[in-house]
């Protein structure tokens, strides 16, 4: 399945869904018909069964810039644009699947909002994340809601009131980064990352993010109990059956 959106792509195809960002004569900035489009691939992905994992991806020389400034310099942008993004990135953390997101050239703003409801992020070296809201009057979105839980808040401060950017890296030795790739040969080192990735989104790997995001704010007692319901549901999955057969006739799981 290939939708050719008029500000990106969607693909799906052997379990790997592909959104890739298209506005590469504006740095892939967001302005408000992209989020729309964006919003719609990802309800495709979040709605179709066959997909275990998403990908992200950025054309030309950046991942994402950030909020079109000429779009919110002549006032085109208001509320709902904000409240519209933040439907999508919530459709990436909620949805049944593992999201990850290839960073390269410049990650401003949305850009690093998208890429931290990612499950993993993959960056290059020279990659620069930079949250420059603040010198526009603005909030840097639900970073101030999510950052602070991959760098910790005295880094996420630090990002988010100065604006100051920082290269993959740092991104890396902070935590914003899960991996790097080299710049020269990202998509290439990229693809082997997702082949890995799509190999492990078994129904125990899917049902761990659920878990995760549920279970951090509980308390002990209301997190176990939690817990022990998501592994019951495991023992009694096909992936689990699957596994355990892979695992007897010594072969790799092979996931339906």
């Amino acid at each position: 399945m290939r939708i050719e959106y008029p500000n990106l792509t969607y693909e799906a195809r052997d379990r790997i869904a592909t959104v890739t960002l298209n506005r590469p004569e504006r740095l892939n900035a967001q302005d408000y018909p992209s989020k729309w489009d964006l919003k719609s691939a990802l309800v495709h992905a979040a709605e179709d069964e066959r997909v275990r994992l998403v990908v992200f991806r950025g054309a030309g020389r950046a991942f994402c810039s950030g909020i079109d400034l000429k779009e919110l310099s002549s006032r085109k942008i208001d509320e709902r644009n904000f409240a519209l993004w933040e439907d999508c990135l919530r459709i990436i953390e909620t949805m049944d699947k593992v999201a990850v997101a290839l960073v390269h050239g410049y990650a401003f703003g949305s850009g690093v909002q998208l890429a931290i409801a990612c499950d993993l992020r993959i960056s290059t070296p020279t990659t620069q994340f930079g949250l420059p809201a603040g010198r526009e009057g603005l909030l840097p979105g639900l970073s101030v809601w999510r950052l602070a839980k991959f760098v910790g808040m005295g880094r996420a401060k630090e990002l988010a009131l100065l604006g100051d950017p920082i290269d993959g890296r740092e991104a890396l030795r902070i935590g914003l980064a899960s991996k790097l790739v080299s710049d020269e040969n990202r998509e290439a080192e990229f693809d082997d990352w997702v082949e890995k990735i799509a190999a492990l989104s078994s129904e125990g790997v899917r049902a761990t993010k659920r878990a995760m995001n549920e279970l951090a704010t509980m308390d002990y007692d209301t997190a176990l109990t939690a817990y022990m319901g998501y592994q019951r549901k495991g023992l009694a999955s096909d992936d689990f059956a699957e596994a355990m057969l892979a695992y007897r006739e010594k072969r790799a799981p092979r996931w339906k």
